[in-house]
């Protein structure tokens, strides 16, 4: 049956081109005929709006107010336009359509009885029978906005006529009980109850949502081989849910739909025209609305694709020829079982070559260790783990998570991770390039020390700094580690202080690798200087130009150590300003003029001050010293607050001094550098401490003085 408008002929007899008909089909799912019949009385489990009662329905139920006008546009009656309010209650949710019942109130106060269906795909069926009046029988369809747009059939004692209807949605009320409550009250989903308060996603579904829940009845559950475990469950319970409120029509139109879980929902029609849900799950019962979403009732549990096609880890490791090894470790530890549980897990799968640099493979008990170290619970990606730093492993202890400047994820510092995010049925797999040693089967720095002769010096050494209970601590550390000959080759060893600045040069904080510290190409070191890291020509590494490294990458449990066969010397530490004046005969003037002045103690400071030096003959050149604030005034038109070489003076031109006045700095084309257009620097860039020296031919005059 389709229902349109048409024109007419001078005669009467219609016309209809194509370009003007506007057409109302009925739905494939189900016909007007069979929701007329179906309505003409009430159906078994139908809500029933009783006579004379206020509008009302029950708390599964919903109302909708809409503003309805209709126009004959031609037949019998055209010209007549029919306008009130249309009240509707959702009264029974089937899988193909809701029997709609209610009335529309004419503008005279008349109620015409209005019955009919919201078919799933947005169809809608209406009669509206006002007492001993005509009946009108329109198809329309649902906008997506929740107005109807439709054409009609008016039915009189004189004819028909035909026409258009609009309702307007005004008002949609849903029952005050949220999509949990729904479920819980409604008998058929005691299973889906009961893994929602597994999963703890009770209390995130009675939230402001709105959602679309695709709820599995008990008989879908039932027909479960197994009910997952808590984490895989949540995932699953999670493919039911989707942001937003959407009525099947909305869906069939989306076709896909987000989960909350992360994958699609396909929505379609089969080739019985019924809704299904990807592709083989059946609908129930539609479209029943809560205060928070919708509830759309289904014959099956769904579970994600990636679920369906997913190995798990085991099948995965067995699958994989260079994961061999671990297979077997696993088969002798008695954890495959384990690992074939629903998990989740994160598993850091050493490749057969990872395991072929143990000296041994690890038996018994050890051995279950050793692969619990490799095993977390819960499922994260190389991503996830970046963020999280570290992980706990079954086994108890941590593992630490890092990337390095290649990009690379690293594994306690040194094994990188090969293979990323290996997806599995219940878990995740990481392939690494070694094997995880738990912290309590490695030796501290210290232990690995004085459990290696040939570094028995350096024990003694640590031992005479009191170094030992710092270097046993939890770190991590990077130590070089001198051997007995690299101290045999010294004049003497330091002691005292100078000894343990030594050995704090041959510290620094974290975990490096040889790989590591070549693609950093220096490491700041516990004493505060740094050592610089490069590889020769042979593939030797050297420390600092000339020490090579024996044994690198020794592991330990507070971090790694690399022996060396020479002792690292820090380099001497530089003088403060007024140091480097004292001991240099040739400004022993400039010395006895600081001390006059007081400002010793200030050139001692940290600054960094640029201080212009002149020299004892600068001095003898003038008429006179000046002294007391004069003097002052003078020295401190020496002083710059900045380090600046003279190439930077230069380029700068000018220079504000403590003093206050400016000092002109330029360049001869002999290359001499001046100041004030006639004092010669005579030595430049002499480094301090705190500083920079140019030592200058000539007493620098303000012109205050």
């Amino acid at each position: 049956m389709n229902f349109f408008v048409s024109c007419q002929n001078d005669d009467g007899s219609e016309v209809l081109p194509e370009q003007e008909v506007q057409e109302f089909k009925e739905s494939p799912i189900i016909s007007f005929d069979a929701i007329d019949k179906m309505t003409q009385s009430p159906i078994e489990g139908e809500f029933r709006v009783e006579e004379g009662k206020n509008f009302g329905f029950d708390i599964s139920r919903e109302r909708r107010v809409y503003d309805f006008s209709a126009t004959v546009t031609n037949g019998q009656g055209e010209g007549s336009e029919i306008a009130g309010e249309l009240n509707l209650n959702f009264t029974l949710y089937h899988a193909s359509f809701t029997i709609v019942r209610g009335d529309l109130v004419l503008p005279d106060g008349t109620k015409a009885r209005t019955r009919g269906a919201i078919v799933s795909d947005g169809i809608v069926y209406l009669i509206i029978n006002p007492p001993g009046r005509d009946l009108i029988f329109g198809v329309g369809r649902v906008g997506d906005n929740g107005n109807i747009q439709g054409g009609f059939r008016l039915f009189t004692s004189g004819g028909i006529g035909r026409g258009l209807w609009t309702a307007e949605l005004t008002e949609a009320t849903f029952p005050d009980k949220t999509i949990v409550e729904l479920i819980v009250e409604d008998g058929r989903f005691t299973s889906l109850v009961g893994a929602l308060q597994a999963t703890e996603l009770v209390e995130p579904l009675t939230g402001a949502g709105p959602f679309t829940v695709f709820a599995p009845t008990d008989d879908a559950f039932a027909a479960l081989e197994t009910i997952p475990g808590a984490e895989t469950l949540k995932e699953i319970l999670l493919y039911h849910v989707a942001s937003g409120r959407f009525n099947t029509s909305q869906l069939l139109q989306e076709e896909m739909v987000a989960s909350l879980q992360g994958e699609n929902i396909k929505v379609s029609l089969n080739d019985n025209n019924e809704i299904v849900i990807n592709d083989t799950v059946k609908l129930l019962s539609a479209n029943i609305g809560g205060s928070n979403g919708v509830i759309q009732v289904i014959d099956a549990v769904l579970l994600p694709p990636s679920f369906e096609t997913l190995q798990s880890i085991v099948e995965i490791a067995v699958n994989t020829p260079e994961l061999s090894t671990l297979v077997g470790a696993l088969q002798a530890a008695e954890l495959v079982e384990a690992l074939s549980g629903d998990g989740p897990f994160t598993v850091f799968a050493p490749t057969n070559d990872a395991f072929a640099t143990l000296e041994t493979i690890p038996s018994g008990d050890a051995l279950k260790e050793v692969l619990l170290y490799h095993v977390a619970a819960g499922k994260f990606t190389a991503e996830d783990l970046l963020q999280k730093q570290t992980v706990t492993t079954l086994q108890g202890d941590e593992v630490s998570i890092e990337i390095d400047e290649s990009g690379n994820v690293l594994l306690n510092g040194n094994i990188k991770v090969a293979i990323a995010d290996i997806e599995a049925s219940n878990g995740i797999i990481h392939v690494i390039e070694g094997v995880l040693l738990p912290t309590e089967d490695l030796q501290s720095i210290v232990e690995i020390a004085i459990n290696t002769p040939e570094l028995s010096t350096l024990v003694t050494a640590l031992q005479a700094a009191d170094l030992v209970d710092a270097l046993s601590g939890d770190g991590p550390f990077t130590v070089f580690a001198p051997t007995n000959d690299a101290f045999a080759a010294l004049e003497t060893i330091p002691d005292g202080d100078a000894l343990k600045e030594v050995l704090l040069y041959h510290v620094a904080a974290g975990k490096f690798t040889a790989e590591d510290l070549l693609q950093k190409q220096t490491v700041t070191t516990l004493q505060g200087d740094e050592v610089s890291v490069e590889m020769n020509e042979e593939g030797d590494v050297l420390l600092n130009g000339n020490i090579k490294v024996a044994l690198a990458d020794v592991e330990a449990s507070n971090g790694i150590v690399h022996v060396i066969e020479g002792v690292l010397l820090p380099a001497p530490g530089l003088s403060s300003i007024v140091e480097i004046a004292v001991n240099t005969p040739e400004l022993s003037t400039l010395v006895g003029a600081l001390q006059a002045a007081e400002l010793v103690e200030t050139l001692n400071g940290d600054g960094p001050f640029t201080v212009f030096a002149p020299t004892n003959n600068a001095f003898l050149a003038l008429d006179a010293i000046p002294s007391g604030d004069a003097l002052k005034e003078v020295l401190l038109y020496h002083v710059v607050s900045g380090r600046f070489t003279a190439e930077e003076l230069v380029a700068g031109q000018t220079v504000t001094t403590v003093q206050g006045e400016e000092v002109t700095i330029e360049m001869t084309s002999r290359g001499n550098v001046l100041l004030n257009h006639e004092i010669k620097v005579a030595i430049a860039d002499i480094e301090a401490s705190n500083g920079i020296i140019h030592v200058i031919k000539g007493v620098l005059l303000p012109s205050s003085i």
